[in-house]
């Protein structure tokens, strides 16, 4: 139980430095890393996954996506005239369980919301200096 409780935390802190995001966000860093480690093979459990022995399919990859990476959520019609945004800025912190969601964080207004509807960019990371994510690109 300790050594999976360590694994969550060495996960946790490598989503937070990788994204470069505030440690406020440090649960939904947990989260995303147990979300990860439960769809990864294991040697213990003779190279099936968490999610494969618990649900008796083999975990689908196709909707991971970069954790706190920059995304743009669509607004609601329904809340927008001619002249306002279009899509609301973000942070993509978790996925959302039970939809086809994802949990984002505005980055201008700080509040997180949840999104069906985004255009994620996987290596752009908007809490990072720009002048790291240049070095890391090369």
């Amino acid at each position: 139980m300790e050594r999976k409780h360590q694994d969550i935390l060495n996960k946790n802190r490598s989503l937070i430095f990788q994204s470069n995001i505030p440690k406020a966000y440090w649960n939904y860093a947990a989260s995303h890393g147990v979300y990860l480690i439960n769809r990864l093979p294991s040697i213990i459990l003779k190279g099936k996954t968490p999610y494969n022995l618990l649900h008796n399919v083999p975990p689908t990859y196709l909707n991971l996506k970069t954790f706190g990476c920059l995304c743009f959520a669509s607004t609601l019609e329904s809340n927008r005239n001619k002249l306002s945004t279009r899509a609301r800025k973000g942070v993509l912190l978790r996925y959302k369980h039970g939809i086809k969601g994802y949990i984002d964080l505005d980055i201008h207004t700080r509040e997180i919301f949840i999104s069906i509807n985004i255009i994620i960019y996987k290596d752009v990371f908007p809490y990072k200096d720009p002048r790291q994510q240049n070095k890391d690109l090369s």
